[in-house]
C-alpha cells in the first residue's frame, strides 16, 4: 500500500463543468507533487458529466457522488471520511489556486509541526482580501484551510444543520467549524504567502435578496457558540469604539422606520411621515453602501431589509427545532 499523503484536498460541488475544468487546470499547475496530496472531489446531490469525470480522473482525483443534495457541510465531511492525509484542505471548485500554493502550505506546517490549523489568503480577482480579519481567530471561510485531519474528526467536522435542503440555503458552517477549533485548544496560524483567488461574490441582479435569506443560520451558530458570535460575527472595531451587526441594525431601522410611518399616517399624525421616513432612508443607506450604490440594483436592494428581518424570524424558530443544537457552547 502506498504512503498515505500528507494533505487531502476536499473540494464540493455542484457540478459546474468550466468551474471545475478550470480548477483541474489550477491543480495541474501545483509545483507540490502528485503523491505529496490527494485530491477529492464530492458532487453534492449533482452526477459529474462524462468529460468533467475524465479530466478528474486524469488528475488521480476520487470523485465522491452524493445522492442527494446535503449541503457544502455534509459535501465536506464526506470527502474528509475518506481521506489519508494528515491534514484536510478545505477549497471550492470556483477558487483558482497559485501555482506554488500547496507547496508553500507545506513548508509552514513543516515548519512549525505543532499547527492544528493554517490559513492561506483568499483574494479576490483586484488583489482586495475576500474578508476582512479580526485582530484575533481566523476568517475560517473555507477556500484555503488547513485542517489537521485527527482534530477534525475529534471536534465532529462541519455541522450540517446549517443547510436548508428545500431552499438550498446555507451559511455560517465554516464558522461553527473555526469556533469549535478554537474551543478545542487548535494551535492556529495565518499565511498570507499560501494564495488563491475567488471570484467576486454576489454579481446576479437577485443576489442581495439570496444573501439576505442566508441569515436564517446566524440563530444556531448564536446558540452554539454566543460568545464567539456576539464578539466575532460582524464585528467591527474603530478605535475604542466596537460596532456590532452594522447592516442587521441598519435593516432592523429602516423597518422599524417605515412601521413608525405607517401608523403615523394611520393614526392621523401625518406630520411624524416626514422625519420617520427620514430616518428610514438613514439607516438604508449602509445597506445599499453594501452594493455599492447601485442604481440597478435599488428596486433589489429595497427589499433586502425585510428578507433580513424575515430570515432571522426564520432562523429563531429553526434553532429551536434544531436537535444537534446544544453542544458545543461558549
Amino acid at each position: 500500500m502506498p504512503d498515505a499523503p500528507r494533505l487531502s484536498l476536499v473540494v464540493p460541488t455542484r457540478g459546474d463543468d468550466a468551474l471545475l475544468m478550470r480548477l483541474a487546470t489550477a491543480l495541474d499547475r501545483q509545483t507540490l507533487a502528485r503523491e505529496r496530496y490527494e485530491r477529492i472531489v464530492v458532487f453534492d446531490g449533482v452526477a459529474p458529466r462524462p468529460v468533467v469525470l475524465a479530466r478528474l480522473l486524469s488528475l488521480g482525483a476520487t470523485v465522491v457522488p452524493l445522492d442527494h443534495r446535503s449541503g457544502p457541510g455534509a459535501a465536506r465531511n464526506a470527502g474528509a471520511k475518506l481521506a489519508r492525509g494528515e491534514f484536510l484542505v478545505f477549497s471550492e471548485d470556483d477558487v483558482t489556486p497559485a501555482p506554488d500554493w500547496l507547496e508553500k502550505a507545506l513548508a509552514r506546517l513543516d515548519a512549525d509541526p505543532s499547527l492544528d490549523v493554517l490559513e492561506g489568503e483568499t483574494l479576490k480577482p483586484a488583489g482586495r482580501a475576500v474578508r476582512i480579519l479580526a485582530a484575533e481567530g481566523l476568517s475560517w471561510i473555507p477556500t484555503n484551510l488547513f485542517v489537521r485531519r485527527s482534530l477534525f474528526e475529534r471536534v465532529g467536522g462541519y455541522h450540517e444543520g446549517y443547510f436548508d435542503a428545500r431552499r438550498g440555503i446555507y451559511f455560517r458552517e465554516d464558522s461553527d467549524l473555526g469556533f469549535s477549533l478554537e474551543a478545542s485548544g487548535a494551535r492556529i496560524a495565518r499565511a498570507p504567502e499560501v494564495i488563491v483567488t475567488h471570484p467576486d461574490e454576489h454579481p446576479g441582479y437577485l443576489d442581495p435578496l439570496r444573501w439576505a435569506r442566508r441569515y436564517e443560520m446566524d440563530a444556531l451558530l448564536a446558540a452554539r457558540h454566543p460568545e464567539r458570535f456576539r464578539e466575532r460575527i460582524e464585528v467591527h472595531r474603530l478605535g475604542p469604539f466596537t460596532i456590532r451587526r452594522p447592516i442587521v441594525r441598519a435593516a432592523s431601522g429602516f423597518v422599524l422606520a417605515l412601521a413608525a410611518a405607517l401608523a403615523a399616517w394611520l393614526l392621523g399624525a401625518p406630520s411624524l411621515v416626514p422625519p420617520f421616513l427620514a430616518l428610514a432612508a438613514i439607516a438604508f443607506l449602509p445597506i445599499w453602501a453594501k452594493w455599492r450604490f447601485d442604481p440597478l440594483r435599488l428596486p433589489v436592494v429595497l427589499l433586502v431589509p425585510f428578507a433580513l428581518m424575515l430570515a432571522l424570524i426564520r432562523g429563531r424558530a429553526r434553532a429551536r427545532g434544531e436537535a444537534r443544537l446544544l453542544p458545543p457552547k461558549d
